[in-house]
């Protein structure tokens, strides 16, 4: 009897011993089995076409390895994103980190349950996502200016639709409603397209969206767009001014995409990761497919990942107070 219980409790030492030195795999046997990509958003969005470009490109990196794209939608984001934070860190588990679920969900959704400073480990930007504010071509708002004095003048009377409460979209709006002491009323709808709807047919007069979302209405010639939220222009729209320099002083609302691992992610196999995805979005033809779609690359290190992903956090955080934000 003794025996049967030593003998289990070395195998279950073993066990132990075991799981961290896998962990800490050294990145030369990286990856031995397909890699998954988690997207917390339904197939067909910019986000996962953009994760399906970004896979398909780093297998032909890594020689054919297989990288795989999983769905994982639901609460904002918080889904998928919480599965991989609760994954192995072992670089077979992956998040397309998005501004919503990594710096938005947590705030605002109570069972998000991880925390995007402790939880995650950063490996690489992919690309920057600012959001364009909008106006169909019947519009009599030619730049933020008009839209910004016709709100004065009817202060609670314009109206802006979202995607849904605490998007991205509506947070940016709120801090422009803050920052210019404007009363833009919220319209939430269950996903963009409705809003894209009713601004067409008047029922709105303004939103905020990402390029890859409205550009298709705008090569239409059914909209335009008046400005971005990043306090740098976009190099695929650069005759559409910030923000800050349409007179928003200081405007930046920012948000980005790109690759996370659960938190202890050994530094070897974030390397080996941030060089690959690296390599992937530089070949030209992702590169000129994915700033095609709205989204030119924009890689960085696992470093400047980690001082965005902070960011945006205190930023959404400030705006998420400032307009009183919650999400049933």
């Amino acid at each position: 009897m003794l025996k049967h219980c030593l003998v289990a409790l070395a195998t279950a030492a073993a066990a132990l011993a075991a799981a961290p030195a896998r962990a800490q795999q050294p990145a030369g046997d990286y990856p031995s089995r397909p890699v998954k990509i988690v997207v917390a958003f339904a197939p067909g969005q910019s986000g996962d076409i953009l994760a399906r470009t970004v896979a398909e490109s780093l297998a032909r990196v890594w020689g054919g390895k297989p990288v795989v794209v999983e769905n994982r939608p639901g609460a904002g984001g918080a889904v998928g994103a919480q599965y991989v934070a609760r994954s192995a860190p072992d670089g077979y588990t992956l998040l397309l980190g998005s501004t919503g679920p990594v710096a938005i969900a947590p705030q605002l959704v109570k069972t998000a349950g991880y925390d995007p400073h402790k939880d995650f480990t950063p490996v690489a930007m992919l690309i920057n996502a600012p959001q364009i504010m909008v106006v169909t071509t019947r519009s009599p708002y030619k730049t933020v200016q008009d839209v910004i004095d016709d709100a004065r003048r009817r202060p609670g009377q314009l109206s802006y639709g979202t995607g849904g409460v605490g998007s991205m979209s509506n947070l940016t709006m709120e801090i422009l409603n803050h920052d210019a002491g404007l009363n833009i009323v919220h319209v939430p709808y269950r996903g963009a397209g409705p809003a894209y709807t009713d601004l067409l047919a008047g029922r709105l007069q303004v939103m905020f969206d990402t390029a890859p979302a409205a550009m298709g209405y705008v090569k239409a010639g059914q909209m335009r767009f008046l400005a971005v939220s990043s306090i740098k222009r976009l190099s695929i729209l650069p005759d559409v001014p910030t923000l800050d320099e349409a007179g928003v002083k200081g405007f930046d609302a920012n948000g980005s995409l790109g690759i996370l691992g659960p938190a202890g992610l050994p530094p070897a196999i974030v390397e080996k990761l941030n060089q690959g995805l690296r390599q992937a979005v530089a070949d030209p033809r992702v590169a000129t497919a994915l700033t095609e779609l709205g989204f030119p690359p924009e890689p960085g290190s696992p470093e400047q990942y980690r001082e965005r992903i902070d960011r945006e956090y205190a930023v959404f955080a400030k705006a998420i107070k400032e307009a009183d934000i919650h999400v049933e």
